[in-house]
């Protein structure tokens, strides 16, 4: 649970954690600055006794230029990058070992400092004022809902509920609640979070100015002077009534005012090419992207432009943008829409199938460009269970618990099942209405929808589970480009002006970060952090369901799920830096590389994250007359071992690890820590002669030098002594394959000796390694090598059949576990 409100300090905490935390997570999402840190060092004083005083074992550390690094205590942290933390953050300078409290705005100094590393023009000031708007405005909204009394994860929700007690909002935005542009008071009668609603303003324009379709007969103007004749004033219908071929346009009433005092509107008013009516008809209020409003007797909600910027970006709709809206609406009511109605009667898209737009000399003015959306949840369907995934994926706020647990066990009750076991069907129940459409609507229809946790609403059934899905904002619909020829023949004009034909493989990279990343990842993420079912179990389940379509799918989507080292993701914070608007300028967001995370499925947490002080391995060997025992490192007793070790002249050369000791203690801290790495120790006859580590290929340096398999694992080894008698090169050889090929998530393994390690290659080969080529990394010139099981038991047969155990048999029979 996390922390007790009792009154508006705690309220000022809570927001400024709640950004604190999306910030920390953008930083680690999108630099390759930071690590895990386990325990207290007993070399570096001044940390130790820090972490000693706080009681936090696991940090986050990150590395910054001119020496600085930041610790960050970990409450949560993930397989899916997503992690939780406690608070306060530490930065310690290295030049000083000062070590101190900072605060947001110090921290993103700090990040602006490592994007200039790579982008020039990055700058902290606009960031640094939209970070404290967006503090600023989760406060109020978080004191709204507190003094209000409103539940924001209960389990229930109809539409509208779900779009406005949203405290969190963007996970993946470091200004997830900006709203830079709305007053103190605009804010509390425009945002959903507090509930606003508000007449629509209306326009009278020449018709010569006005831009409008619609799938269906009616113009939409005629809809709004229909609607404007029931609750008008007499000034008003005497306008209306004298030109009656002019157009009717509505706008948010905030972008109203802006439009006002635009020079080019003004020059319409002044040459009696536009009337202003103002404000008029039913109550709207706004959904969760703020510029769409909603009344839940109204046929329509309508998508507004809005000149406010809302995390990074102003809200405006462009021309091209809502033609695609409408275009993907014609293209369902063609044949291909009714058999995508007939293949997943469980998805009901929520079309777009109308829009206005005004221009005037020949100049478009977005601020008018509205887009007009089907609403699905009116009169009898506006109390629907049915809740968009921002809403579900929330975490524990204001003293509840995060959403998705309270769905879980509300669902447990409701089926008289254990909650893991619940949480587990649930998953499996998302997965399957989305997974397997997704690919077909990619492969078969040709269609990219943007499935991310604002667009995805999902309707449940009377136990919660999953039972239908609503997509909406068909205006960021993209098609395959390959499929141009057949979608064009059902509408031959369709995306002429949308631009919305796009190369495959671009596709998969917008499918990575809207679909994988912020869908099901973000699932993932919130299903482990409330602790219902572990990360892992649940990605082994996700890449079932991926397997099972591999043979459905010839675009490469699969393939692409499957085996790309890493998927893509959008970078809002070095976007941010860059003061890159993404709506006005798309191709200019930064994208940036995500580990694939149905890669865990091939990671071993027996190599990776071995039991500590226990012997894991004790193999005898008759003609050495040596019993050979594995086990991994415990830094109170090996660490000092091993700086001995690694200052002796032989490892010198090679191992280039005669560090100060507390370099070393640093080293070993994240390597424990981190999830791609691990050391062992080797002791023949009881004594420490040995240390190899064992690190997962997908995740290291040497997986950019080849075409790396999540199922490729390596080792580094080194011999401590130099006496050929006490070396056991052989035996401490066999025992390190056996171990790694032991484990069942292991294809091949790998090795990348330097060149001039004549002797650590003679040894790889002896026990069944090829040099597949020669490499040139950072720090060593190296031999790539590959090993896989058939080649070490040709080298030795009768390592086949071993049974890895801590227990030595002092017998040359030996038992098979086949």
């Amino acid at each position: 649970m996390d922390r007790i409100i009792c009154n508006q300090s705690d309220i000022r905490t809570a927001a400024e954690e709640i950004n604190y935390t999306i910030l920390i997570n953008s930083c680690c999402r999108e630099f390759a600055n930071s690590t895990f840190y386990y325990g207290s060092p007993k070399y570096d004083e001044v940390l130790g006794k820090y972490f000693d005083e706080t009681g936090h074992q696991l940090h986050l550390k990150i590395d910054f230029p001119e020496g600085i690094e930041v610790y960050v205590p970990l409450k949560y942290a993930s397989e899916s990058g997503r992690h939780q933390y406690y608070f306060p953050v530490v930065e310690r300078n290295l030049s000083t070992d000062e070590l101190r409290v900072i605060d947001m705005d110090r921290f993103l100094e700090l990040v602006t400092s490592q994007a200039l590393t790579a982008h020039p023009d990055a700058t902290v000031e606009n960031s640094k004022e939209r970070l404290h708007n967006s503090v600023d405005n989760i406060e109020k909204y978080l004191t709204h809902f507190y003094e209000n009394k409103l539940k924001v994860n209960k389990a229930e929700m109809n539409f509208i509920e779900a779009e406005q007690l949203l405290a969190i909002g963007h996970h993946a935005h470091p200004l997830t609640k900006g709203r830079s542009g709305f007053s103190g008071k605009e804010l509390f009668t425009y945002s959903p979070e507090t509930g606003g609603r508000f007449k629509l303003h209306y326009f009278l324009i020449h018709p010569t100015c006005v831009t409008e379709r619609n799938v269906e007969e009616q113009c939409f103007s005629e809809i709004f002077r229909e609607d404007l004749l029931k609750h008008a004033d007499t000034n008003v219908l005497g306008l209306l009534n004298e030109n009656p071929e002019w157009k009717v346009v509505p706008a948010h009433p905030w972008e109203a005012q802006y439009l006002l005092q635009e020079p080019l509107v003004q020059e319409m008013i002044a040459n009696e090419a536009l009337y202003d009516l103002g404000a008029w008809g039913a109550l709207y209020t706004p959904t969760s992207s703020v510029r769409t409003v909603y009344n839940e007797e109204s046929d329509w909600m309508f998508k507004f432009s809005l000149h406010v910027k809302i995390t990074s970006a102003e809200r405006v709709n462009y021309l091209h943008e809502l033609h695609r809206g409408h275009d993907f609406a014609r293209l369902l009511a063609t044949e291909l829409g009714q058999k995508l109605k007939n293949q997943f009667d469980y998805i009901n898209f929520i079309t777009d199938p109308g829009f206005i737009s005004v221009a005037y000399k020949g100049r478009v003015i977005n601020g008018f460009n509205t887009s007009i959306r089907k609403n699905p949840f009116k009169g009898e369907f506006a109390n629907k269970n049915v809740s968009l995934l921002a809403s579900i994926f929330q975490d524990e706020v204001l003293g509840e618990k995060s959403r998705m647990a309270n769905i879980i066990e509300e669902a447990a009750k409701r089926k008289k099942q254990p909650v893991q076991e619940v949480a587990l069907a649930w998953f499996e129940a998302y997965i399957e209405l989305v997974v397997p459409a997704t690919v077909t609507i990619f492969s078969e229809f040709g269609i990219a929808c943007e499935l991310h946790q604002q667009n995805v609403l999902v309707e449940f059934d009377d136990d919660l589970f999953p039972a239908k899905i609503h997509i909406r904002d068909n205006q960021s619909f993209l098609y395959r480009k390959s499929r141009e020829k057949a979608l064009t023949a059902l509408v031959p004009d369709l995306a002429t002006q949308g631009n919305a034909f796009i190369r495959d493989e671009r596709l998969l990279d917008l499918i990575s970060h809207y679909f994988l990343v912020s869908n099901l990842a973000a699932l993932v993420n919130v299903m482990g952090a409330t602790g219902l079912v572990k990360e892992q179990t649940l990605v082994e389940l996700w890449y079932k369901k991926v397997v099972d379509l591999k043979d459905e799918d010839e675009t490469g989507l699969v393939d692409y799920l499957l085996n790309n080292r890493y998927w893509k993701v959008k970078g809002n914070l070095i976007t941010a830096l860059l003061n890159v608007d993404g709506g006005e300028a798309p191709a200019s967001v930064v994208m940036v590389n995500y580990p694939n995370l149905l890669h865990l499925r091939f990671f071993s947490r027996q190599l990776i994250f071995p039991q500590p002080d226990e012997v894991i391995y004790s193999r005898y060997f008759p003609k050495e007359e040596v019993t050979i025992r594995i086990r991994p490192i415990d830094l109170e007793r090996d660490l000092e071992m091993l700086h001995e070790w690694f200052h002796r002249d032989h490892a010198k050369k090679i191992w280039k690890m005669d560090w100060p000791i507390r370099e070393l203690e640093v080293y070993y801290r994240t390597m424990l820590a981190g999830n791609a790495l691990s050391s062992y120790i080797g002791e023949a006859n009881g004594v420490p002669t040995c240390n190899f580590e064992v690190y997962w290929a997908t995740r290291d340096l040497v997986g950019d030098y080849y075409d790396v398999l999540p199922s490729d694992y390596g080792t580094h080894q080194f011999i401590a002594p130099t006496d050929p008698k006490k070396k056991y090169v052989s035996p401490f050889t066999q025992c390190m394959v056996d171990y790694v090929f032991a484990q069942p998530e292991v294809g091949k393994m790998v090795g990348e000796g330097a060149v001039d390690s004549l002797a650590s290659m003679m040894n790889k080969a002896h026990v069944g390694f090829k040099i597949e080529k020669v490499i040139e990394m950072p720090h060593k010139k190296a031999n790539l090598n590959f090993c896989y099981r058939e080649w070490y038991w040709a080298k030795f047969p009768q390592n086949k059949n071993i049974v890895i155990s801590p227990v030595a048999e002092k017998s040359t029979e030996l038992v098979s576990h086949e």
